[in-house]
Formats: structure tokens, sequence, C-alpha cells
């Protein structure tokens, strides 16, 4: 187990020396035996559209459970924490991005009543993590106005507070004129 910053360095500088087809290998290995390693390296070696397309089947795949296939609470905690990882607010296109986000954020319902026990881990993903992607996203998507009513949307139907810091930070990626558009 590592347990210290030293033990992460050394581990990982032994890792650089280790020749290229053994990691793979080892990593697909772990892939079979972990969805969230499979999840993490399809996200690593995935094209953009695969990365959405991936997304979108994440997000069904917690919305949209059926009586045989429940998703527990910590799969749906780890399918939304490696969801996000999929999505680069940097190179994505905003918009498409900000729609992505709404799915996101509209498995809240879901999440939150698959288990009480990971409701901090929940609204850690949701209220930090989700809120930090939608805000990069949304600060440069160049339609203001979309941005808005997308807010407005998702804080409609709110009904279990994970969406509210969009509202209450929204001047981390909207304009005053934004601002007010929101509030109104």
């Amino acid at each position: 187990m590592i347990e210290t910053i030293e033990e992460y360095n050394q581990i990982r500088e032994a890792l650089m020396t280790v020749e290229k087809s053994k990691l793979a290998d080892a990593f697909l290995k772990l892939a079979l035996e972990s969805r969230s390693v499979e999840m993490m390296i399809m996200s690593l070696v995935s094209s953009p559209t695969k990365k959405i397309a991936l997304f979108k089947e994440n997000i069904h795949a917690i919305t949209h459970q059926g009586r045989g296939s429940r998703l527990s609470g910590e799969e749906i905690l780890e399918t939304l924490t490696r969801s996000l990882d999929l999505l680069d607010g940097a190179t994505m296109d905003p918009k498409v991005g900000l729609q992505l986000m709404a799915l996101f954020y509209e498995a809240d319902s879901w999440a939150l009543e698959s288990t009480t026990e990971l409701d901090y881990e929940f609204e850690l993903v949701f209220t930090d993590d989700g809120f930090k992607k939608f805000a990069q996203f949304a600060q440069r998507c160049p339609d203001p106005d979309f941005v808005v009513q997308l807010v407005k949307q998702l804080i409609a139907n709110d009904g279990y507070g994970m969406r509210t810091k969009l509202r209450d930070e929204a001047s981390s990626f909207l304009t005053e004129a934004g601002l007010k558009a929101l509030r109104t």
C-alpha cells in the first residue's frame, strides 16, 4: 500500500523504467478485474468523440437502471467520477460540454437515492468536481444566454441541493449581464 508521497514518487520512478508493453499488459489485466480501471484506461486511449459516447453511456447506465441491474452507490460514485475524467474542459466544445454536464447533474437523484452512506462523497462530486467542470465549459462558452438558460433549467429541478452552487457561484462564469439575466 502506498502511504506517503515519498513512496508514491519512488514507485512512479520505478514504473517509468518498466517496458511499455509490460505496463500495457498490466493495465489491461487490471481493466479486466476492475470497472474503474477499465474506465480510466478508456479515457486515456479514446478519441474525443468516443469519450463523449462513453460519458453518455455511463450516465445512461445510472439513470436507466432496471430491476435486475441495480448499481450500488459505490458503483454510481465511481462511474460519475470517472465520467467527469472523460470531459476536457479546456479543449471540448463548451456547448457540448455544458449539455453533457446537464446530463451529469440530472443523475443526482439516482445517486443520492442509491444509498445514504455516501451522501458526503456525492455532494463533493456534484458541488466540487462537477461544478469545476461546469464552470470551465461555461467560462469558454460564446453564448452566455445558453449558459443562463441551462443553469435556470438545472436549478428549477434541483430536488437534492446538488445544483445550487451553479446559481450561488455563477459569478465565476457569468458576466454581470448574465447574472442579471439569471435572476430574472
